[in-house]
Order: C-alpha cells, then structure tokens, then sequence
C-alpha cells in the first residue's frame, strides 16, 4: 500500500475530527473466510480457494457528509505471491434516499451484487473494491444506483478498462421486478497492439418473493427474466447477440435452503478463449459460456445473525454433454460496526 496514501488520507481525518460538535466518528470492521473445492470437468477448470479477507475502515460524519478511509487485505493460504492489499478511501454526500460516493469503494456497499451471469465470484472474492463513482437512490417502492468501476489504467502493459452498471428494484411486496445492465470497457494499452472489446448486458426480471411479510421460517422466491449480451471486438467488426432466459427458484425453512437457477439459450462469452480477451474482459461465470446450464445449491447456515454468518453449500453444476461438475463451499462472515458522537465539552 501507497505510505503517502495512507498519511494523506489520515491527516484528513485527524483534520475533520477537530470540528468539533455534530461529528460522528465511523468505525467498521468485515472479515470473511472461504473455503471453495471446485471438482469441475470438461472445458471448466477445476481449482480450490482458501483463504480469508480482512477490511477494516474508520471515518468521520458531519451532517450529509462522510469520509471513510482502511485497506482490505486478503491471504491465500499455501500460495507464494503475496497479494497485496487494496486502499479503501472514499467520501461520501447524501441523506436517508439519495447518496453519492467516490474513491475507493468497499463492494459490499452496492444495493445489490452483481449476479454471476455478470462478475465471476471468484472476481468479486478478490476485486471487493470499486474504484470510481457511486450514485444510489433507496426509497420505499422502487431502488437503484449508478456507478463506474475502472478497474484498470492504461500503462504500456495494461489495457484500460472500467465498466458502467446499472441496476435497480421495483416493488414492495410479494410481487416485484427489476433489471441490472452493464457496459464493459476494454480498450488498448499506450502500445496500440491489441484490439479492443466491448460488451452490453441487460437482465430484466420478475419477482415473487412468498417469503415477504410473512412471520413463518418458510421462504419461497423465484425469479424469471431475460439475460442478453452484446459482444463486440472491432478488429473483427461484427456484433454477436445471444439472448437467453434466466431464472431461479429458492425454498428454505430455518436453518436448510435449496437454490436452483437455469440459464436456456445463447452461449453468452463470445471471446472467453481469445487470448486477448478471455476471463479478464467477460469478468463473468464460464458457466454462462453454455447453450445450457443449471445450478442447484444445496445449503446450511449453522450461525445466521446481525454480526456473524457461518455455513456450509454443496453445488451441483450441470452442461450439456459434461459430466456432473461438484463445489463444496465454506464461508464465514464476521461484521462489526460502531457509530459514536463527537460532542465538544461546553
């Protein structure tokens, strides 16, 4: 990590401590482990993540104002390279509806993740930063924010590349919909020797969510929607348009869920085995790279509260003409925060 990053963004909050009454001062804390044994086969590649994540963040509040500032820092258990951590660095304006924020932006502020049809988990377990602009809107029957992650500056080594979503909810009851779209950037590095990539994807669905108002330990929820991409690389000059349907169907009761979501149509990552392209620009599931696919999760949460969330999940994926590809999941969830006011002695 930058030193004079760090200095810089502490002076700045030494500074905004000092003024005084009407001040909150921000802390939070998130650790995640992960165990993830992928047994896959075929064209997917099989590999084990184990490891654990550390983020933790301190700031200040005055009014519609924040300022958050820490690091996050992740540790792959057996692996050489040492990888090293990411600033976390952002302000924040806005009230209870309206906010927007810019820096380096923990994801989990999102409203909501992006689905694995747009950002591989796996992505998502080691980019947990957004860098860039966040505009977000929370009302009573409908959410949505904006944003844009540029996650790569152009060097003569490194492409430049970000990508623009947008996604969003409405609805207040057992029945909703909303949409996420993406726009992905991949352009040249300062050498001008690669060709540029770009990508256009929408996903409106449907909601029924049986499990909202209800009192009982019994959840149901299905979604149903569109998935459709748009790939293009300009040295080839020509559009590829796979449209699918995507949905997914979720029963638990207490501590036990079952998942089950189908994609049916178009394999949706045209350029995953161009050499220029590949993972690093579709940043999505290879799962989706199939005419078909399901995926059934089975899952146990053994601790579930405001704090902590430990569990266990059992995946089976299933495309044409492969055998059963089999995922073991551990995770482990630990949050704390705290907020306290400043107030000057009189």
């Amino acid at each position: 990590m930058n030193r004079r990053v760090c200095l810089i963004a502490f002076s700045i909050l030494s500074v905004i401590s000092l003024r005084g009454q009407g001040q909150e001062l921000k802390a939070d804390l998130n650790f995640d482990g992960l165990f993830d044994n992928r047994e896959f086969k075929g064209d997917m590649l099989p590999q084990t993540i184990y490891g654990m994540r550390i983020m933790p963040q301190i700031g200040f509040g005055y009014k519609a104002h924040t300022l958050m500032a820490g690091f996050s820092k992740i540790w792959e258990f057996g692996a050489d390279d040492v990888i090293d951590p990411d600033i976390v660095l952002y302000y924040k304006y806005g009230g209870e509806k309206w906010s927007t924020s810019f820096g380096a932006i923990p994801r989990r502020n999102l409203q909501r993740q992006l689905p694995d049809a747009f950002l591989y988990d796996s992505i998502a377990f080691f980019e947990p930063v957004i860098g860039g602009t966040l505009i977000q809107y929370n009302g009573q029957y409908w959410q949505s924010e904006l944003y844009c992650n540029w996650f790569s500056r152009q060097t003569y080594t490194n492409r430049e590349a970000f990508r623009i979503v947008w996604d969003g909810f409405v609805g207040n009851g057992m029945i909703g919909g909303g949409w996420f779209f993406a726009m992905t950037h991949f352009a040249n590095t300062m050498q001008h020797n690669h060709a540029l990539y770009e990508k256009f994807q929408i996903n409106p669905y449907l909601t029924f969510d049986l499990s909202k108002g209800q009192a009982s330990d019994f959840r149901l929820k299905a979604d149903a929607g569109v998935l459709f991409t748009i790939n293009n690389c300009r040295a080839y000059d020509f559009w590829y348009n796979p449209i699918g349907f995507l949905g997914d169907l979720q029963l638990g009761w207490k501590m036990f869920d079952i998942k089950s979501t189908v994609y049916a149509g178009g394999p949706q990552m045209q350029y995953l085995d161009d050499p220029e392209a590949g993972l690093a620009f579709h940043r999505s599931d290879p799962f989706y790279n199939h005419s078909f696919y399901n995926k059934t999760e089975l899952g146990i949460r053994f601790i579930a509260d405001e704090n902590v969330e430990l569990g266990f999940r059992w995946n089976l994926h299933f495309t044409p003409g492969a055998p059963i590809h089999n995922q073991q999941l551990i995770t482990l969830r630990y949050r704390i925060s705290m907020i306290k006011s400043l107030v000057n002695p009189q």
